[in-house]
């Protein structure tokens, strides 16, 4: 988008279609040039400002089910870590306390606002869990941990884990071949794999999401 009548365009474009969001990348990151309301997302009845290029469950009744699954395996934990929380996906939707640690600074933040206006018991925390992972100490104060990594995996953080006190892990996987490298980390560390759930939320795709419950 270059000069005056471009930007005019494209604001008109804007307004007459209701977009909710126009955003631009001239170079320095994306910029917001239209949003005449915020932007926000439900995520566990809570209103969650969406930041440009944040990440999502790819359906509604795909989240639905992922959500579920967490809630129905932490039901009875009271103190939870979320890792790679993201906006908050799962966090909103958990029973309990919650902390929720995500390396994006920009889902870190509008979490932990969020959480400030709406849900007291929700604590987000800025922490790139790949270089900086959760310790086993820092770990083994929660009876229940939630993580959904990137398709990569969560080599670091799944082998502390493996050393934790933990004994309740929520494992929501896009990727089932790094699903299975940490899983082997989590059985040979002392836990079982308790119940697996695919879910298929990719259409026209062979890509599945995995919700697994491990316990020690």
């Amino acid at each position: 988008m270059d000069g005056l009548e471009a930007t005019e365009a494209v604001l008109e474009f804007a307004q007459a279609h209701s977009l909710a969001r126009v955003t631009v990348d001239l170079g320095y990151g994306s910029e917001t040039v239209w949003e005449p309301e915020p932007v926000t997302v439900t995520l566990g009845g809570v209103a969650v400002s969406l930041p440009p290029g944040a990440f999502l469950q790819a359906t509604l009744d795909g989240e639905a089910a992922l959500v579920a699954a967490a809630r129905e395996w932490l039901a009875a934990s009271e103190i939870v870590a979320d890792l790679f929380a993201g906006l908050g996906t799962f966090a909103f939707s958990l029973a309990g306390k919650v902390a929720a640690y995500e390396a994006s600074r920009d889902a870190h933040l509008v979490c932990r606002l969020a959480a400030a206006r709406s849900l007291p018991s929700l604590e987000s925390h800025h922490r790139d869990l790949f270089r900086n992972p959760l310790q086993p100490e820092e770990l083994s104060r929660f009876d229940g941990v939630l993580l959904d990594p990137p398709r990569a995996g969560a080599r670091e953080q799944v082998a502390h884990l493996a050393r934790s006190a933990v004994d309740r892990v929520v494992y929501i996987s896009c990727n089932p071949a790094s699903w299975a490298k940490d899983a082997r980390t989590l059985v040979d560390g002392g836990f079982r794999l308790a119940e697996l759930r695919p879910v298929g939320q990719f259409r026209w795709s062979t890509h599945v999401e995995l919700a697994s419950l491990f316990l020690r």
